[in-house]
């Protein structure tokens, strides 16, 4: 479905305390030109991705900012977000086989949709 502008949907978008440390310590590495992407990937799913020079593609749409950084999603899932708090974490990375940012540092975003209050 094929939305106007005026009518995009906005994400609530927050970060863990981890996850702020995490995006703070990529941005030092890597520069201000970062993007969270959250997608319907082959291997994570709809883990949430940091890129660096990021370029949306025709299928995702801007859903939001968090610490500056913009919120792509990938459009066919927006609506499965809409009334949802998207809350995004940091931890560990136990493999260190992605393509975000902060698995440079060792560590691995994750994310979880949350209910918002009516």
């Amino acid at each position: 479905m094929l939305r106007h502008p005026s009518l995009m949907a906005v994400v609530e978008i927050v970060l863990t305390d981890a996850a702020r440390d995490a995006l703070e310590r990529t941005r030092a590495a890597r520069g201000d030109e970062l993007t969270f992407v959250i997608g319907n990937g082959c291997c994570d799913s709809t883990a949430p991705f940091l890129f660096a020079a990021y370029m949306a593609g025709p299928a995702e749409q801007r859903v939001g900012e968090v610490q500056g950084v913009p919120v792509v999603l990938e459009t066919a899932l927006v609506d499965l977000f809409d009334g949802y708090e998207v809350v995004i974490d940091a931890g560990k990375d136990p493999g260190g086989d992605s393509f975000s940012c902060e698995t440079e540092l060792g560590l691995r975003f994750s994310m979880e949709r949350v209910p918002l209050p009516r």
